[in-house]
């Protein structure tokens, strides 16, 4: 099986106002207490996080070959954090960007995170945004770039599967991904290039940092890239999720597409960043470009053509069941931001509050046997 690790960025929150507060470090200590230590003594493998703002943490599990071990791993994080809010009188949220306004956004105090504050200037108040982040893992550089072309044109039905950032300083932004919306703005954003070959890729980095459009290697914000620290292509499309089978989902969507690297039509920028506007803008309901026709589609319609395409992998990882349960579930109870945009309906601030505070809403956490095959012995 094809080893993966997800990324998730929580924020804390005001239970009132759902405005972000600076109490990021207090979770990131509250988490580090209550992991446990292994029988050789070592510390589990997977990770506790600084984030760019102190209203911010971030988890990262361990390298995974199913999604049950994987959301084990999340169910467990968000257990504590869910534990931490309640004894901390606060919320920790795991969506794109938060409903409340921020009284400020003061930057973890790290120097590189001091850097790239005064790299974005003015942006840096309005970075209250929260992602999550698929690492597949590829070995081999070459074969990593020819795994990111691959990804590249079903970016838009990935960000419409999962958009989940809809409202911004208490109001709707009209936009499922306002998250998207913001980091639009950054040098390096959405759709990367097409690239010839390992040496192509490096050479575009390196332009960037002799430009000064990015301080190092991590900081190359493309949708996807090829990770700097593992052997992985890093999906990095996504808004922070509502719920585990959420990121569970998304994780493996991207799996497969990396583990199959389905024959596309040739899509150029200008349509896969458009197909992204509009996957920002609309989440399940938009329409995008599908990447085996050309062809305008509705998002519900493309995911299925996706998940049938890259059926080999998902039967081979025993995701296909689980992902086509998703699929279905999302066009009929729409993504993250529509279920959002309900609580609010139904009971304003209060009732979004109800619906991110135990960080793990309907559907309930699947668990490993609901989801996936056990790998066969050796």
């Amino acid at each position: 099986m094809v080893r993966f690790g997800i990324e998730e960025e929580f924020m804390t929150l005001d239970p009132r106002t759902l405005a972000p507060i600076p109490q990021g470090a207090a979770a990131r200590t509250a988490l580090a207490r209550d992991r446990s230590q292994s029988a050789s003594g070592q510390r589990p493998a997977e990770d506790v996080q600084r984030e760019f703002l102190d209203c911010q943490v971030e988890i990262a599990t361990a390298p995974s070959q199913t999604l049950g071990e994987a959301g084990a791993q999340l169910a467990r994080y968000r257990a504590q954090l869910r534990d931490f809010g309640r004894q901390a009188g606060l919320i920790v949220a795991s969506a794109g960007t938060p409903y409340g306004i921020a009284a400020n956004s003061s930057v973890t105090d790290t120097q590189r995170y001091r850097m790239i504050a005064d790299f974005l200037g003015g942006l840096t108040r309005e970075h209250l945004v929260n992602g999550l982040h698929v690492h597949t893992e590829v070995i081999g550089v070459e074969e990593q770039v020819r795994a990111l072309n691959a990804v590249r044109a079903w970016l838009p039905v990935l960000l419409a599967a999962t958009a989940n950032a809809p409202f911004w300083r208490g109001q709707d932004s009209g936009f499922a991904s306002w998250r998207s919306m913001l980091l639009r703005r950054l040098p390096t954003m959405w759709c990367p290039p097409v690239f010839q070959d390992a040496q192509d890729y490096q050479h575009r980095v390196e332009r960037l940092l002799t430009l000064g459009a990015v301080l190092d290697p991590a900081s190359v914000a493309w949708a996807a890239r090829v990770s700097d620290t593992y052997d992985t292509v890093e999906v990095r499309i996504f808004d922070a999720q509502l719920t585990v089978a959420d990121s569970l989902f998304a994780a493996a969507l991207t799996r497969a597409i990396i583990t199959d690297r389905p024959r596309t039509v040739a899509l150029d920028t200008e349509a896969i960043d458009a197909s992204l506007w509009m996957a920002a803008r609309g989440g399940m309901r938009a329409r995008v470009v599908d990447p085996l026709t050309g062809d305008v589609s509705a998002v519900p319609a493309v995911l299925r053509a996706l998940c049938e395409t890259v059926r080999n992998a998902l039967e081979g990882h025993g995701d296909l069941a689980f992902a086509r349960s998703r699929i279905e579930h999302a066009q009929a109870e729409g993504g993250g931001a529509d279920r959002q945009r309900r609580a609010v309906a139904s009971g304003g601030a209060l009732g979004l509050a109800g619906l991110l505070v135990d960080l793990d809403n309907e559907p309930p956490a699947p668990r490993e046997t609901d989801l996936v095959r056990a790998p066969a012995p050796g």
